[in-house]
């Protein structure tokens, strides 16, 4: 019998989903950054194996709005989540917030579909804390299964899986055995910009960019790219960019490499930096991105 489903990742900001689904389908799908709010769209990561296919979704970290761009990424977790046949609230057992926590779940708690408490980062906590945390929430009575997890040291990941499709109903293969995402190859680039300027920047510039691709025009070894990155105020445009263009330069490269890795071609890419003040409240920019804005 194959098994099929959809499995919603959700959490608060910055507690490893998108190490998770990058762990679990062996390939990376979703950027990793240590800065809350570095996931914004839902990402489809999927899993094959010989008697299931398991399609799951990264959703952008549940938290209290402050702008529309915030809005949306609320509301795309929200509605991944309620498609789901599995949802697994993901929590940081290192950092225990269990304000951030207990709002997330007041927000998926009355779904239909299984919900799993998963515990990451338990590599960082002693046994003890690990056994206070693992009887706290199973006081709640909420989870169906209640799994200790390190995405990043790959613990437990084979016992997750092996309980994920104890669950999941009989289905079809949604897609073809090498598929590992749904994205376009535009959002794959305009992501791995926006992770090399996360990571390069470290706290100089805040999660408010926007990355968008202008034009891609591709051969069969070669891909040249134009890309706009957005940022709020001009002081944000001259960080990414940097004393006499080193840091886009840097951006610039490590960015190719990345691609030139994932596409299998050579990469000739062009940035361009934009300074526009509120662009996460502007519908026609995040209609721009790919946002869907009622």
């Amino acid at each position: 019998m194959f098994k099929s489903g959809f499995v919603s990742i959700v959490g608060r900001p910055n507690v490893g989903k998108s190490t998770l689904v990058n762990q679990l389908i062996g390939k990376k799908v979703s950027i990793v950054s240590y800065k809350p709010q570095t996931t914004r769209d839902v990402i489809r990561g999927i899993y094959h194996d010989q008697d299931c296919q398991i399609i799951f979704t990264d959703t952008p970290g549940i938290h209290k709005s402050e702008d529309l761009l915030g809005e949306i990424m609320n509301t795309n977790a929200a509605n991944v989540s309620s498609d789901a046949e599995i949802i697994i609230m993901l929590v940081d057992a290192s950092n225990p917030s269990t304000k951030s926590d207990k709002y997330v779940l007041e927000k998926i708690k009355n779904q239909q579909s299984p919900l799993f408490l998963v515990l990451n980062k338990i590599d960082q906590i002693s046994k003890k804390d690990l056994l206070d945390q693992l009887t706290y929430y199973g006081s709640l009575q909420c989870f169906q299964e209640i799994i200790p997890i390190s995405a990043l040291k790959k613990d437990n990941l084979d016992h997750l899986l092996e309980v994920i499709k104890q669950y999941l109903p009989e289905g079809p293969q949604y897609f073809p055995v090498d598929m590992v995402s749904d994205h376009s190859q535009s959002f794959r680039i305009a992501e791995t910009i926006r992770e090399k300027i996360l990571f390069l920047t470290q706290e100089e510039v805040p999660y408010s960019i926007g990355v968008y691709c202008e034009n891609i025009k591709e051969t069969e070894k070669r891909m040249a790219i134009q890309a706009i990155v957005l940022v709020n105020r001009e002081s944000q445009k001259g960080i990414i960019i940097g004393e006499n263009g080193q840091m886009l330069k840097k951006i610039i490269q490590w960015t190719q490499k990345d691609l030139k890795e994932q596409f299998q071609k050579s990469i000739r890419l062009e940035i361009y930096v934009k300074a526009y003040k509120n662009w996460r409240n502007n519908t026609r920019i995040l209609k721009m991105l790919g946002y869907e804005v009622e």
